[in-house]
């Protein structure tokens, strides 16, 4: 089995990933960046399955309420650090650092409604893109 090691990316995701889009809502700058990251992803042969694993569980958790499975979203940290290690691909690791910076700021519903929203647009440009 062939395994891909990381190489650097040619932007730095986690510092363009604005606070606001977390705190405040989706803007049209997060669209523009979700568009970009997507796409990004799906150059680096970042899997749909890979994006799923963790926006499923995030779907999860926003059907059952935020707030009822706190737990099951702290631990999807964990289970991301380690996916990126498993793997070694330079999408999931930059996904993983995009995903830590905007867990850290969820604190409530609707901080968590907003990052469902990024992942979503994100989940949507990967596939627009070519996303397997």
């Amino acid at each position: 089995m062939e395994r891909r090691f990381k190489q650097a990316p040619t932007r730095n995701w986690a510092s363009e990933f604005n606070d606001s889009w977390i705190k405040e809502g989706i803007t049209k700058e997060c669209i523009e960046y979700t568009k970009d990251f997507g796409k990004f992803l799906a150059t680096n042969r970042l899997s749909t399955t890979q994006i799923r694993n963790v926006y499923g569980e995030l779907k999860r958790i926003q059907l059952k309420g935020y707030d009822n499975e706190k737990t099951s979203f702290l631990l999807l940290r964990p289970k991301m650090a380690y996916a990126d290690k498993r793997n070694e691909k330079v999408g999931l690791s930059e996904l993983k650092k995009v995903f830590d910076k905007s867990y850290l700021i969820v604190e409530n519903k609707v901080d968590f409604k907003n990052l469902m929203d990024f992942m979503e647009s994100t989940l949507a440009y990967h596939k627009a893109y070519g996303g397997k």
